[in-house]
């Protein structure tokens, strides 16, 4: 693969994980602050509890590729190009 696909790749990939962070972010925001507040308005606290230590493994794995992905696109500009040797020509 040249890294022009691996960018364009990495590219799609980061935006759908930037979509995931943003809600996982919001979950694991309201169940933290219900937890914090100690006010659980739908579920009990042990259910909020295990959501919020479920989401948060999710949320890190999603983090570490997400970060992988970034670094690439932030190193891609830095590669070098593959450099094409000519061909010889022929001799008779």
């Amino acid at each position: 693969m040249r890294n022009v696909e691996v960018f364009l790749w990495c590219k799609k990939i980061h935006r759908y994980l930037v979509l995931c962070i943003a809600t996982l972010g919001l979950l694991m925001a309201a169940t933290g602050y219900m937890m914090h507040e100690g006010e659980y308005i739908i579920l009990p606290a042990a259910q909020i509890r295990m959501m919020h230590n479920n989401f948060s493994i999710v949320f890190t794995i999603v983090l570490g590729v997400m970060t992988l992905t970034g670094l690439y696109l932030f190193i891609f500009p830095y590669l070098k190009p593959k450099q094409q040797i000519p061909p010889k020509p022929l001799m008779n």
